[in-house]
């Protein structure tokens, strides 16, 4: 069998007169055929009932990479929704289902189907503490199934334990200070080290074999530049994933080669085929898969949203100064958590681990594929804030990204980190204006007496003008004032709502006596962001229409008006 981008070329010698046949199989076929499912025949998926939601709700996210333990069988609840058990049925990946809302956990089987069980003790838990998979808190919660077993008791389910990373499966050092460098040591730096150290440590010596093997694993990982850069970046769980990914590779390449051997060399297409190997191999090597298999072990883009300010919007900011929250991984934290280094550190995400998948093939157990696994981190992670500087052009709209940099993203052990969009959230504190597409709308305090008899006010706007609003002769409350021009951009407006403050009643007293007074003068008058403007379809809208409109008790539904 030969290798092909799309197809696979079975070449078939059937022994008659030396005639020799040749056809295409579908690739989805073989790929069947490799993961013992002869013929490529798919078993059935299974499926959700229409009338049960397969949601799992953010209050039972604590339910993710745990076990829970029954009379007679276990489930180990993975994310996106996939159950883990030693049940025969189970055994399919993903052939077992799992969802948890509306206060109750649902298991769902080829052959039983879905069991719904109540969730029980919930309500007596930390919710702080669930998050972090404390296990005495998980121990307080058990679920009992809705309906009762033949004994007539309702089956019981309780927590057996995390599903966390093998604490033999990658060491817990730090590389850097193993070999007591400096993370900026360059190779010769860290090759002298090394050699002083192992001579040291040496068995052969009377040194400790555990100190002299761990000497060595941390040269193999800081004098390889790759693996350097794979565990600064996610650990030593990302070494081993890329080393599994590799190995995947020389896999694939050893299958070639098995291939080959399947066709007698004195055959006289053997010279095509040993060419087409070839081909296909080169294809393989690791400068050519390396960029494929990092983007494999790389974290999801993620978006962050940079407030930016009405002032900011309406004059731009050739530096705005922003700084992103970035979790990295402790050094060293998960074979010390105590180490002085180590204070602020708490848990880090789930890691993921690349999990080989076999197969008996034509050639041989071979390696096929590859699956991630998830499973708690045994690693320390902290929060770093990280300065960056942003240009923000005058009416920059919602939703525009700023800038997107590469590897940036939170550091999650076994991954690499992601990439990282900085976008546009029109607002931030303490703004005194709300944008509504090109628009600003402000809200102006004022007093009865200044509604009644009249007022002036004068302040200076956003880009530094001066505005003037005259109201000498009175106004009335929510009064809506336009000045042209004074928005964002060319064609923005501003919008001052006026309200009126009401007088305090004194007790016993029916009616609020006020004396006559002159037009006041306010300099600089206190604005407010308006709360009461939303957009809808592409459009600005203002709420306060609709209390303009109420007219008694039992209110009637009434239409926005567009401003």
């Amino acid at each position: 069998m030969l290798l092909g981008s799309a197809w696979w070329l079975l070449l078939l010698d059937l022994g008659f007169a030396n005639a020799q046949f040749q056809f295409e199989m579908p690739a989805e076929m073989l790929q069947g055929m490799f993961g013992g499912q002869m013929g490529g025949q798919q078993q059935k998926q299974t499926e959700w009932p229409k009338s049960v939601s397969s949601e799992i709700e953010p209050v039972f996210d604590f339910l993710y990479n745990t076990e829970w333990k029954g009379k007679t069988a276990k489930y180990l609840l993975r994310r996106e929704g996939v159950v883990e058990s030693p049940l025969k049925e189970c055994q399919r990946e993903g052939s077992c289902k799992w969802a948890a809302n509306k206060n109750r956990l649902l298991i769902n089987t080829p052959t039983l189907k879905v069991v719904k069980f109540k969730v029980v003790g919930l309500e007596v838990t930390d919710p702080k503490k669930l998050a972090d998979k404390d296990e005495a808190e998980l121990k307080k919660i058990k679920f009992l199934t809705e309906k009762p077993s033949k004994s007539g008791k309702p089956s019981e389910l309780n927590f057996e334990r995390i599903e966390v990373a093998d604490e033999k499966e990658v060491s817990g050092a730090d590389p850097y200070k193993v070999l007591e460098v400096e993370d900026g040591a360059d190779a010769s730096q860290i090759k002298s080290k090394y050699r002083k150290m192992s001579v040291k440590h040496h068995p052969d010596k009377g040194g400790d074999v555990r100190v002299f093997n761990e000497i060595r694993d941390a040269y193999e990982i800081l004098s390889d530049p790759d693996s350097r850069r794979y565990y600064d970046l996610g650990g030593v769980q990302l070494v081993r994933n890329m080393e599994t990914g590799f190995k995947e590779v020389e896999g694939k390449a050893a299958q070639m080669d098995a291939q080959l051997n399947q066709v007698p060399k004195h055959h006289p297409q053997r010279a095509m085929f040993e060419q087409q190997i070839a081909q296909q191999k080169a294809q393989l090597n690791k400068r050519q898969v390396k960029p494929q298999l990092e983007d494999n072990m790389r974290s999801d883009t993620i978006e962050v949203q940079v407030p930016v300010s009405a002032k900011e919007l309406v004059m731009g900011a050739p530096s705005k100064d922003f700084a992103f929250n970035r979790l990295v991984l402790c050094r060293g934290c998960r074979a010390d958590p105590e180490a002085p280094h180590c204070k602020g550190c708490g848990r880090c995400p789930p890691e993921k681990i690349q999990v080989p998948k076999y197969a008996n093939t034509p050639f041989g157990r071979q390696v096929v594929g590859m699956s991630d696994r998830e499973q708690e981190s045994r690693e320390r992670c902290r929060e770093i804030p990280v300065p960056l500087k942003l240009r923000i052009s005058p009416g920059a709209a919602e939703g525009k990204t700023l800038q997107k940099i590469s590897e940036i993203g939170h550091q999650t052990p076994g991954k690499l980190p992601g990439h990282v969009e900085f976008k546009v959230k029109r607002g931030a504190p303490g703004d005194q204006h709300t944008a509504g597409e090109n628009d600003l709308h402000t809200v102006m305090s004022i007093s009865l007496e200044q509604a009644v008899f009249g007022f002036t006010a004068t302040w200076t706007h956003l880009d530094g003008s001066e505005v003037s609003l005259d109201r000498s002769g009175g106004c009335s409350p929510d009064e809506v004032v336009r000045f042209k021009k004074k928005g964002i951009g060319k064609d923005g407006n501003l919008y001052v709502r006026i309200s009126v403050r009401m007088p305090k009643q004194e007790d016993g007293a029916s009616e609020v006596r006020l004396q006559r007074q002159q037009a006041t003068e306010i300099r600089d008058p206190p604005l407010e962001a308006e709360r009461e403007v939303y957009l809808r379809d592409g459009k600005v809208w203002r709420r306060w229409i609709e209390r303009e409109k109420a007219s008694s008790g039992k209110r009637k539904q009434a239409k926005r008006e567009e401003l």
